[in-house]
């Protein structure tokens, strides 16, 4: 066994280094900045903290918990398929790391799958290199160092499911080359197939690429003299053939996730596309030398910025003299010149661009594709390097002269994520690097290990500076959150077994029901159904797309969603003087939360970090919203952060209604009015009184403000700039109901401070749509001020109009609509078994259900035609009577999906022995 492996390490140790220096380089790094188990710190930054973390830990629910919400979930907002998330987020096969890890140590399995993912990078590059280019020793380490530690790759390990295709990447063009030197595309096909399914979005980058590689490619091949142009020419043809044929079959072998995508997509991200273009440039061209500096990166470059190119002094170097090396003929490297102006300008032009981000914009992290760019240049530097003779006086005056050029531009432009000092390290790698191609002509045995150490130490150092410019989440304030959300939401799924909806007045992420595994309408991803953001906008949610944050609820909206249990961090706002005792249910769930805190198993003491009482103590939740209607609500537990709350009007998930609803639409910044239809259709108006209704403040206190009327908004003004200003209005309840006051979405944060009774009124900062504020319930007799400090010089009020729920006319419609409510028997994520008992005057079986052609329903044993209600949800037309009800869910497209997959596989092995034969 010794000596098997000291052969093998013999052998592979160029290889062994790609894997290793890349994964001890990152790790020093973490250990360096304190990152968690080294300290205190983790990756929980951007969107891998606000989106990628939840989802990992749904991967695992999914795993060892219920398999069914692969298909579907209902913690995704208020419900929705899930293939498309998995697709997009979640189909890496490094993923199976997360199932080593306790639900516990997620933060402990993202550092170790990111320090995995670089170094496999490294690898996949250095054995392509191997492979297809005759790598040996130092230079082809270096390379693959250069190529794992990219600025690329440093930038963007946040957004962990992109590293596949670094990963992949190499893997493909192994098979791409094995297609034109053999015309054999197995491998072609099947590690462009694993690509696909790894990352659709990443694959599809890699796709375009692969189609400029392939011709690049077929120019660089070479025939004997004696050939003929028709031998040639069969032979140019057979490879084209079979890379369409093989790319396609590499493409059907993922099938059975790509058709699911395709049909998710049309309903979520795609739905948002438009075929316009727009041919503007970004920026002047010249300012993308600046990413060709070590440390070319801060925050800012995240949401915008330019392209992430950095390679390192050798790759670059190398690369630029490739196309003045001869041993390239000159169709070859004018093809790739010509390659190189394509990537470029689609790098800048802003048409371009989008074509390469599957037709829309991406919203932060610009030219996400940027890596195949750095991919092409780090391939022909090492061809290059491989077959340069060395520098002589002339090439060595033109490198020093573009190097000074390049860095005196940089460093007159004053980019704010560039300072000096890295100007003047840039030129000293760059200096060294072409002193040792000015004597590689001597071929001193040292040189290549020289080139390796500087490539180490000159990728190092750039990881180090552009991650130490982010700033991470606490490890501690994380594990605090996590551990209290499962522990509130285990007692309550303890006492209550049905199905219902939690929501919060705080987040961490707007994704916590992924994390704590409970049903939910918060929700944030790229794989979001547009109907869903496009209803909770309508009415008074703050939205976008992609995201929904519950956080202005109504009463009306609270029941109508099935939100039976409400989370609130611990304050006085909500708190009530009562005389009631807790009651049954809550010391059921007083026991239930008793039970949930166990002692860790053996695997988390060992790797849980100790966390303080004192921490705990100055850990705060990040409160969403004010909600003073949790004052109607029947306060049932609390825990050491949140007290827990029931709803008692909540209706379940599919309850009769009148057929009224299928005629009301969706109404724009009238979300009040909406509302209000919804109700008054759901009873067809047997409540003769209107629910919602329009109030007026019993006073205005202007201070250091002017008031004009234009337009139907009301115009106020400060009167001197520097001074304080507000606007308070007050009034007084004369009955218990909630009160709410529309916000229109032109009122944005930055333009103003809300307060309520003295208290800061919080809202959640991102919204588009008219917004319904909630600002007393239980509040009879007191005197109440929502006071709106200016922080702009003037404000425009459009549609501010106060209103009061007529809470008597208001339960009164809830207790009809709960009598024809489910009974539900039994439930999981794709299926729902159940009776009800539809009363008189209702004609359908109203469900918030997202409508969807995956749900079938079945109504006493006979299929039904479901129906849309309100553009989004499903709707099933019934009959007065007891009726039992089933509703299933198959993911649209998944069986042809898998019929693709299966049809693809047997055509790859009918292809393979067939050229094999031949």
């Amino acid at each position: 066994m010794q000596k098997t492996m000291q052969t093998f390490i013999q052998k592979q140790w160029p290889l062994l280094l790609a894997f290793f220096v890349p994964f001890f380089t990152m790790a020093l790094i973490y250990i360096f900045q304190g990152v968690y188990p080294f300290g205190n710190d983790s990756l929980l930054t951007v969107d891998l903290g606000q989106q990628y973390i939840d989802f990992y830990s749904y991967y695992r629910q999914t795993f060892f918990d219920d398999p069914t919400t692969f298909f579907y979930s209902f913690s995704k907002a208020i419900g929705g398929d899930m293939v498309g998330l998995w697709a997009y987020y979640l189909t890496s096969p490094f993923n199976l790391l997360f199932l080593l890890f306790p639900h516990t140590q997620v933060t402990l399995a993202v550092t170790c799958l990111t320090l995995l993912k670089i170094s496999l990078a490294g690898l996949s590059f250095g054995y392509l290199l191997k492979k297809s280019f005759s790598g040996t020793g130092f230079i082809l380490a270096a390379f693959s160092i250069s190529y794992a530690l990219m600025g690329y790759t440093i930038v963007n390990q946040l957004n962990i499911m992109w590293l596949d295709g670094l990963i992949f990447l190499p893997l493909i063009v192994i098979g791409l080359e094995h297609l034109i030197a053999e015309k054999k595309g197995l491998l072609y096909s099947l590690f462009l197939g694993l690509m696909l399914f790894a990352n659709y979005y990443i694959a599809y980058m890699i796709c375009l690429f692969l189609i400029c590689y392939f011709i690049f490619r077929l120019t660089g091949v070479s025939y004997p003299n004696s050939t003929r142009w028709k031998t040639k020419f069969i032979d140019m043809l057979t490879s084209i053939g079979l890379f369409i044929w093989h790319s396609l079959l590499g493409a059907g072998l993922a099938g059975i996730l790509l058709l699911p995508t395709f049909h998710s997509l049309m309903e979520s991200k795609a739905s948002y596309t438009k075929f316009e273009f727009d041919w503007e440039l970004a920026y002047p061209f010249p300012e993308m030398l600046s990413k060709l500096f070590i440390g070319a990166f801060n925050f800012d470059q995240m949401p915008s910025g330019y392209p992430n190119l950095f390679i390192g002094s050798l790759a670059l170097v190398s690369f630029l003299c490739y196309f003045f090396n001869q041993y390239f003929s000159k169709k070859e490297r004018l093809t790739a010149l010509v390659m190189m102006i394509l990537f470029v300008v689609s790098m800048n032009l802003e048409a371009f661009n989008k074509i390469w981000h599957a037709m829309q914009y991406p919203i932060w992290y610009p030219y996400r594709f940027s890596f195949v760019v750095c991919f092409f240049m780090l391939i022909n530097g090492f061809r290059s390097f491989m077959h340069y003779e060395g520098m002589r006086p002339i090439s060595t005056l033109v490198s020093m002269l573009l190097t000074a050029l390049a860095s005196f531009y940089v460093y007159t432009r004053e980019f704010d994520f560039i300072y000096t000092e890295q100007i003047v390290l840039t030129i000293l790698f760059t200096c060294m690097v072409i002193f040792f191609f000015i004597i590689k002509p001597q071929h001193y045995v040292w040189l290549p290990a020289a080139l390796f150490l500087l490539t180490v130490v000159e990728m190092g150092v750039n990881a180090q500076i552009d991650l130490s410019r982010l700033s991470y989440v606490d490890q501690d304030s994380f594990t605090v959150y996590q551990t209290g959300l499962d522990d509130s939401i285990d007692a309550i799924q303890d006492m209550d077994d049905n199905f219902y909806r939690v929501e919060k007045t705080f987040l961490r992420t707007k994704n916590d029901s992924f994390q704590a595994d409970y049903p939910s309408v918060t929700h944030f991803s790229s794989t979001f159904e547009r109907t869903i953001p496009a209803l909770f906008g309508s009415l008074g949610f703050p939205v976008g797309d992609g995201f929904l944050a519950y956080s202005n609820g109504t009463l009306v909206t609270d029941a109508l969603f099935n939100i039976q249990y409400y989370m609130s961090e611990k304050n006085d706002l909500y708190l009530v003087e009562t005389n009631q005792p807790l009651g049954v249910k809550s010391t059921r769930l007083k026991e239930s939360f008793n039970r949930t805190q166990q002692v860790p198993s053996l695997i988390d003491s060992l790797l849980i970090p100790s966390v303080s009482e004192a921490k705990k103590e100055e850990f705060e939740l990040n409160a969403m919203q004010t909600k003073p209607d949790l004052r109607s609500y029947t306060q049932i537990g609390e825990t050491d952060k949140t007290f827990i709350y029931e709803n008692p009007n909540a209706l379940p998930i599919a309850f009769g209604s009148s057929g009224s609803i299928l005629d009301v639409s969706l109404k724009e910044d009238q979300p009040i009015q909406l509302q209000e239809a919804i109700l008054q259709a759901l009873i067809d108006d047997r409540v003769t009184e209107q629910f919602f209704v329009p109030s007026d403040f019993d006073s205005t206190v202007y201070q250091n403000v002017t008031l004009s009327d234009a337009l139907n908004e009301k115009i106020y003004r400060k009167q001197v700039l520097n001074n304080d200003a507000s606007v308070s209005f007050q009034f007084t309840p004369e009955t218990n109901d909630s009160f709410y006051l529309t916000l229109s979405p032109n009122i944005k944060e930055e333009d103003v401070n809300l307060f309520l009774n003295g208290e800061p009124f919080t809202q959640y900062e991102t919204y588009r749509d008219q917004l319904v504020l909630n600002i007393a319930s239980q509040n009879k007799g007191d005197t109440l001020t929502f006071k709106i400090e200016l922080e702009e010089s003037t404000i425009r009020l459009k549609d501010f109009q106060l209103y009061r729920l007529n809470s008597t006319a208001f339960e009164s419609a809830i207790q009809s609509l709960k009598a024809g409510g489910i009974t539900i028997e039994e439930y999981n994520n794709t299926s729902f078994k159940g009776s009800v008992a539809i009363q008189q005057d209702q004609e359908v079986l109203m469900t918030t259900i997202p409508y969807s052609a995956g749900w079938s329903v079945k109504v006493d044993g006979i299929p039904i035609q479901t129906k849309k209600a309100l553009d989004s949800l499903l709707v099933i037309p019934i009959s007065e009577g007891k009726h039992d009800v089933e509703f299933n869910y198959t993911t649209p497209l998944f069986f042809e999906g898998t019929i693709l997959t299966l049809l693809s596989a047997m055509l790859i092995f009918v292809t393979s022995l067939f050229f094999k034969k031949t």
